[in-house]
């Protein structure tokens, strides 16, 4: 049997086990399946980041490009693909998020390599409001939907609204922004076919080249 995840099915796998420590809570210890979440939650938006950046341009996901692609580089930090996902995939978005993001890395860094003390309601508001930015940025930036939610195909949706009142309100209002219509959409680059063309201008923000405007066209 071939065992294979690639950067979009190893945060799938960590957001799924943070959404059913949620959800099911068939681990009978809150402290330690809120740990557990927590720790699921930045992994699977670490790499959902590093997924985006991936497809601006591959060689972008490793610290040092020139070592692309060797396994044995490292990957960028949270910061850097935060950094290079604004500054050269024109997610301009990203920075309302960015301290979410952000506290959600020294709370796992804390986690795993130091210690960590908090309440109950603090660990469920971390995770909610991770989880509700997971969610969307999968969905919008990734066309990827978790387990059909949006089509509520089974009870754990509803389990999980339930359980987490900040993924609640997080959620609902990712979403009512998206169907508002706010945030733009990158359009793929007819010079270096990188996803970083900004469809109002034309302009990719990658190699300087102006492309065809798409503004009233469906992205790719």
């Amino acid at each position: 049997m071939k065992i294979e995840f690639d950067l979009l099915a190893n945060a799938t796998d960590s957001i799924k086990q943070a959404i059913e420590l949620l959800a099911w809570k068939d681990e009978p210890s809150d402290a330690r399946r809120l740990k557990q979440a927590v720790l699921a939650i930045a992994h699977g938006v670490e790499l959902l980041l590093k997924e985006r950046l991936r497809r601006v341009h591959p060689v972008l996901i490793w610290e040092n490009v020139d070592r692309f692609p060797s396994l044995s580089a490292r990957t960028v930090t949270v910061d850097t693909a935060l950094s290079r996902l604004v500054q050269i995939g024109g997610l301009a978005s990203l920075q309302d998020d960015s301290a979410l993001i952000l506290s959600l890395r020294d709370t796992r860094n804390a986690v795993e390599h130091y210690s960590w003390t908090t309440t109950k309601l603090e660990a469920e508001r971390i995770i909610g409001q991770a989880l509700g930015f997971a969610l969307h940025f999968a969905k919008e930036e990734l066309d990827h939907d978790f387990f059909g939610y949006e089509s509520r195909k089974d009870d754990t949706f509803t389990l999980l609204l339930d359980s987490n009142s900040h993924f609640a309100k997080a959620f609902g209002e990712r979403y009512e922004q998206r169907k508002n219509g706010d945030g733009v959409n990158n359009y793929l680059c007819d010079y270096c076919h990188t996803l970083a063309v900004n469809p109002k201008t034309g302009a990719c923000r990658l190699c300087g080249h102006w492309n065809e405007q798409y503004e009233n066209d469906e992205p790719f």
